[in-house]
């Protein structure tokens, strides 16, 4: 997967680095059932670009963030089988607290703000195939809303916790009939912090997912 680099400058000078794939997967979709609960859903292939995005998150450095817009493609198809669901985001921001201490209302005022530069991003990210022990990962994950955005803020070790997870559910690939088994992978058991109930990967492809009479 590509990168693009778009330095912005905050008032008092800083710079703040936002990383975007630079193809938007449309099979990919972040929601919430209106009771706090935040649910991340997509086939194999969404999955496998999430892999490699949650990858990247792991090396995230100072002032850097991840943004990923979401354009789905199936939203009626989505809302018909999870009827639970409320609200559908118009973006992910992930970044690590350690490296990058930013709020809500940054986070808007970076997107929005005139792009200083902009460049192609090589990095690699590669990640760890061991699974990360659970005092690496305990209370170390924040999901919130941020109007329009779904904000995730972690460490490496929950990122790769979430890297792995997308990896695993890729491997169903692009296959209806695991709808209804409704494969998924948890991620709002033990990281979450007091502030957030954490979210869960869902495990969802569009292909006749609908009666006749909904296509």
């Amino acid at each position: 997967m590509n990168f693009i680099k778009r330095q912005v400058l905050l008032p008092g000078a800083r710079k703040v680095n936002v990383l975007l794939p630079e193809t938007v997967c449309p099979d990919i979709t972040a929601a919430d059932n209106g009771k706090g609960y935040f649910f991340l859903m997509s086939n194999g292939t969404g999955y496998i670009a999430l892999t490699d995005i949650f990858a990247l998150a792991t090396s995230l450095e100072k002032d850097e963030i991840i943004y990923c817009p979401l354009e789905v493609a199936h939203i009626d198809a989505y809302e018909h089988h999870f009827s639970e669901l409320e609200n559908h985001y118009k973006g992910i921001v992930i970044f690590n607290f350690n490296t990058t201490k930013i709020n809500a209302k940054d986070i808007s005022t970076v997107l929005k703000t005139r792009i200083y530069k902009e460049t192609k991003l090589t990095r690699q990210i590669a990640y760890s195939d061991k699974r990360p022990d659970i005092w690496d990962v305990g209370r170390r994950l924040t999901v919130k809303s941020a109007g329009k955005l779904l904000v995730i803020s972690g460490e490496r070790a929950v990122f790769t916790s979430m890297a792995q997870s997308c990896e695993r559910l890729s491997k169903y690939g692009d296959d209806s009939r695991y709808n209804s088994e409704r494969e998924h992978e948890h991620h709002d058991w033990y990281e979450n912090t007091a502030n957030s109930v954490g979210i869960t990967f869902y495990y969802w492809h569009s292909k006749n997912c609908l009666p006749k009479e909904k296509r």
